[in-house]
């Protein structure tokens, strides 16, 4: 208690140094939300540093390279349909005890405070409007923890460590990096990696990072592979080039293999049971093939991995503010009235476009895999609907087709964000 106690006086004496502070660097937010209230407060802006927090779900951690000048600079922004905003509170003790944060007429709010080390921060925040409406303090409460380890690097390390145990061609030691929770089918991936080290050598992979994104405890690395390998079979040396991606998922104190996408660097011989979509990018790349018989070979990456229905078509694509993905042309358009849906940049997917007849989010599904079909009929999506990373959504096009999405990752206030989807095209809501 008397660390909360002296928390809060030195945060009451920050909070009077920043009370102006950044107001002019808010642009106006799209800020309404589909079916709240108009008299409940929203915030529409939340950052921790450059970090957007406005949609963490459970935990946020920084390195103290994420720090600025040893402090964590919070800055938002409340809004409210009807009436005004009278005030706006938080708190780092989980609501125990809650400091008034200055703010300015357009609602726009900045505070700091030093984080020690390891110690947990449970942050929560709230408004309250000028006729005695307040917002859903949990909507924003999440753990907030200063750490000595860099999560980025970690799961970096924990890429390479992965990608130097595949080329020593250590099964047990790759496994034993293998999340319990990996999405996919494990015994298979066990499986496919003695297939792999018994008919290739000379393994030699060489990965050029493009992006990573983080959500939650978990980080997925885009990247271009360069790969070279030699067929036991016939001795002959094979080449390829690809983007693809993994996605690694905190345990313990480090990261582990949670999800693999297509082309595959790892068990090779098995997309259908390891991969849960085909990158984009790829589609058409030549990559190299190993089937069970020990033949190795390169042929065009197809737009299912091997054991998905022919007719659903997988991929992902990045979006950035003000563009939309157009599922029947498949094209990244900044013309919203020829998309599926849009994403505006403001922690919301719009849905302008013509292509769309109806959607809705799939409630407590984290992954494509995890859908076997959605509703026939779906309520009219007009307007907009709340952007979350890991959250997956579903859609029926005009055509009658259907179409599953997931925020795989990125910026919520900034983009790029990273969708990962499956397009079902013969007419049904089955996706096994």
């Amino acid at each position: 208690m008397a660390t909360h106690a002296h928390f809060n006086r030195s945060l009451v004496a920050l909070l009077l140094g920043l009370a102006c502070m950044l107001f002019s660097q808010f642009a106006a937010a799209q800020w309404w939300r589909f079916g709240a209230d108009a008299g409940e407060p929203v915030f529409t802006d939340l950052l921790f540093n450059q970090v957007n927090a406005l949609r963490v779900e459970r935990s946020l951690q920084f390195s103290p390279g994420d720090l600025d000048g040893g402090k964590v600079i919070v800055r938002g922004r409340a809004e409210v349909a009807q009436g005004a905003i009278g005030r706006v509170e938080a708190s780092l003790d989980d609501g125990l005890s809650w400091v008034e944060v200055p703010f300015s007429d357009r609602g726009m709010f900045a505070f700091e405070f030093a984080p020690q080390f390891e110690q947990p921060y449970r942050f929560k925040l709230r408004a309250l409007s000028t006729t005695g409406q307040a917002s859903n303090d949990s909507e924003h409460a999440f753990e907030f923890r200063l750490v000595r380890d860099d999560s980025r690097a970690l799961a970096e390390a924990a890429f390479e460590q992965l990608l130097e145990r595949y080329m020593a061609r250590d099964r047990a030691g790759f496994m034993a990096m293998v999340s319990r929770d990996f999405i996919g089918n494990e015994t298979a991936l066990d499986s496919a990696l003695s297939n792999d080290f018994r008919f290739f050598d000379a393994i030699r992979i060489r990965p050029t990072i493009q992006r990573m994104a983080a959500a939650d405890d978990r980080w997925t690395i885009y990247f271009l592979f360069n790969r070279q390998v030699r067929s036991v079979r016939t001795g002959q040396l094979l080449q390829d080039q690809a983007n693809t991606s993994v996605t690694l998922v905190r345990e313990g104190d480090g990261y582990k293999l949670h999800e693999l996408a297509a082309p595959l660097i790892f068990g090779v011989s098995d997309p259908g049971n390891l991969a849960s979509f085909v990158t984009d990018e790829s589609i058409g790349t030549d990559v190299l093939v190993l089937d069970r018989d020990g033949n190795v070979v390169t042929q065009p990456q197809g737009q299912a991995t091997e054991g998905t229905p022919s007719n659903v078509r997988t991929g992902s694509f990045a979006l950035n503010p003000g563009f939309g993905y157009s599922f029947l042309s498949r094209q990244v358009l900044a013309h919203m009235s020829t998309t599926a849906f849009a994403f505006d940049g403001s922690d919301s997917l719009s849905n302008f476009g013509g292509e769309t007849e109806g959607g809705q989010t799939l409630s407590g599904v984290t992954s494509l895999d995890a859908v076997t079909s959605v509703p026939a009929d779906m309520p009219e999506w007009w307007g907009d609907t709340t952007a979350v990373i890991g959250r997956v959504y579903a859609l029926k096009l005009v055509d009658g087709t259907y179409v599953i999405f997931r925020i795989a990752g990125g910026s919520l206030s900034t983009g790029p964000i990273t969708i990962e989807y499956r397009h079902q095209l013969n007419g049904t809501p089955n996706f096994r």
